[in-house]
């Protein structure tokens, strides 16, 4: 026998003998078209969304407001279909109420938010939440693909300010 043969009878007995390699899954849906969904089925204003595992299965959990109430749904990141919805919360905290006020009232949909910062960035949209600073209603946005990783943006004027050391 020579080396090429030993070679090759050791490359074939080691393909059968190792583990099949995990397939990696991945989201067919993007954050952007859960929370178009969410914002259509629901007939309400998303304010904040994420990526989540939950107990298995890909998700997005989306932050909602209607009639001044907030909801939070799921939507299944592979399907892109609604796959819970929590019902309205009954608790509201002061500023809780300020987000959703700001959120219900602002001149541009999340979805709108969403496709304005990926194609000003050219990135994607992973994790998007309203927060107040400085007095003013953002939209902190985590990218990725971008050269920005982390983004503001004014939720009345729409300007886009990268964080640094954020």
């Amino acid at each position: 026998m020579n080396i090429r043969t030993i070679l090759l009878a050791a490359a074939a007995a080691a393909a059968v003998t190792a583990p099949a390699v995990a397939q990696v899954v991945r989201p067919k849906v993007t954050l952007a078209q859960a929370v178009a969904t969410a914002e259509r089925e629901l007939g309400a204003r998303a304010y904040d969304a994420e990526f989540d595992m939950d107990l298995g299965d890909m998700v997005y959990e989306i932050g909602l407001v209607k009639n001044g109430k907030p909801m939070e749904v799921r939507v299944d990141a592979l399907t892109g279909q609604v796959v819970h919805q929590a019902k309205p919360l009954r608790a509201r905290l002061p500023i809780v109420g300020e987000h959703l006020k700001a959120a219900q009232t602002a001149p541009r949909t999340l979805t709108q938010t969403i496709a304005m910062v990926e194609d000003a960035t050219k990135g994607k949209v992973a994790e998007i939440g309203l927060e107040r600073r400085g007095g003013r209603h953002y939209y902190e946005i985590e990218l990725v693909g971008a050269q920005d990783r982390d983004v503001l943006v004014d939720i009345r004027t729409g300007a886009i300010t990268p964080l640094i050391g954020d």
